[in-house]
């Protein structure tokens, strides 16, 4: 059975690919995407990102990135090296 990893995914996305539609939102079924005021994606669940890549794969406009934390991109990674 593969383990499940909570809140270690980091949630990459670019703005200037970005058009606000809100379908990474509505895709997420962990509540870690919300909109902010200009309905742009915020990440105020990232603690509950499971890497399911919803959001990525239904993102028109490729703006989105989940990172693993081996990714050398990734916050945890970083700090770690």
């Amino acid at each position: 059975m593969t383990e499940i990893r909570h809140g270690v995914f980091d949630i990459r996305i670019d703005k200037n690919y970005c058009k606000a539609c809100g379908l990474c939102v509505a895709w997420c079924p962990q509540d870690v995407l919300a909109e902010d005021e200009e309905l742009y994606p915020i990440t105020p669940g990232l603690q509950n990102c499971i890497n399911c890549k919803l959001c990525e794969l239904h993102c028109p406009d490729f703006a989105i990135e989940i990172l693993p934390p081996e990714h050398p991109e990734h916050s945890k990674y970083k700090e770690a090296n």
